[in-house]
């Protein structure tokens, strides 16, 4: 099989018959136009990214079914895929706390027993991970403050 790639971002096919698993590897990452053309798309590839699929594989594939070189705006879309799809990931769950004012919020964010077990999240909020909430309930009530539950 052989593909045109254009700096549209369109794929089509133009010799032969995608296989089932060259359909699918390209619907992972484009959306079919046709049953021999796909568009890449951004929302599909970073949610492919999201679930552990690697870009790479979809590159490789595109350069070794086109005659020519990939556009450059096909190897950009590829490359900011690569980095944003992975730009950020979960380190922990958080409890998001209101304060009563942006004074106690700030009090609590800044005081040496709680700084380093929460972090402002607005001027009324504090986040706090999961896992640091009794040892943070532990040190409000050291500052005189209750956490309401």
């Amino acid at each position: 099989m052989r593909l045109s790639i254009l700096p549209s971002l369109h794929i089509k096919v133009v010799v032969g018959q995608p296989s089932p698993e060259e359909s699918l590897l390209l619907e992972t990452w484009a959306t079919r136009e046709t049953d021999t053309a796909w568009r890449l798309d951004r929302t599909r590839a970073v949610a492919a990214v999201e679930q552990g699929h690697d870009i790479t594989l979809l590159h490789n594939f595109l350069i070794a079914a086109e005659d020519q070189p990939l556009p450059d705006s096909v190897e950009a879309f590829i490359k900011a895929v690569a980095q944003q799809g992975g730009a950020l990931k979960s380190v922990a769950s958080a409890v998001l706390l209101e304060c009563a004012s942006a004074e106690i919020a700030q009090q609590i964010a800044e005081h040496k027993e709680t700084a380093k077990l929460c972090l402002p999240a607005g001027p009324r909020h504090l986040a706090v991970r999961t896992d640091q909430a009794d040892k943070f309930r532990t040190a409000l009530h050291i500052l005189g403050f209750g956490w309401k539950i």
